[in-house]
């Protein structure tokens, strides 16, 4: 196998098990504390944190998640990431915002896992923003740094698929 190949063979199983689980553990942390409503509680991430996000919403019951450029710089590299991350939006628990800067990496997972939880029947957003930056390493960091332009479409989102969450903007 190339090495290629076994790199995203590793990156998938770490992203399933370990990373996930402490994802898993801090939910639970979240969810046993009382001054946190359960069922108000929502995931994101950017980059390698929206892949753990959309697998996060298969598994937890989060009352929505978003995903800013989950997989961008490896989707082409691994087919295994795609498989995974396809089987996770097409089982989510959660409707999922996906979105990205037009110049990040590449665009097809938003396209595509957008796609497939339409044709799941599932519930899911996706939007591209204008290019943010001037190459595609600056789009990428458009989740961590692009809030004024993607936050009111996040938080909106979040609001409405979790009834009564207080979205920071209140």
């Amino acid at each position: 196998m190339p090495i290629r190949d076994r790199a995203a063979t590793t990156m998938v199983r770490l992203l399933e098990t370990d990373h996930l689980d402490d994802q898993l553990a801090a939910l639970a942390w979240l969810r046993a504390e009382r001054s946190v409503d359960p069922a108000r509680i929502a995931a994101g991430g950017n980059s390698f944190g929206g892949i753990e996000v959309v697998l996060g919403a298969e598994r937890a019951p989060y009352c929505a998640a978003f995903d800013s450029a989950g997989g961008a710089q490896s989707w082409a590299d691994a087919p295994e990431l795609q498989e995974r991350m396809k089987r996770a939006v097409r089982l989510s628990r959660a409707p999922i915002f996906f979105f990205q800067a037009r110049n990040d990496f590449d665009l097809s997972p938003t396209e595509i896992l957008s796609s497939v939880m339409k044709d799941a029947g599932k519930p899911y957003v996706m939007k591209v923003y204008p290019p943010y930056g001037t190459s595609a390493a600056a789009g990428h960091t458009f989740g961590y740094f692009g809030f004024s332009v993607w936050g009111d479409d996040v938080m909106g989102f979040l609001a409405a698929d979790c009834p009564g969450a207080r979205t920071g903007r209140d």
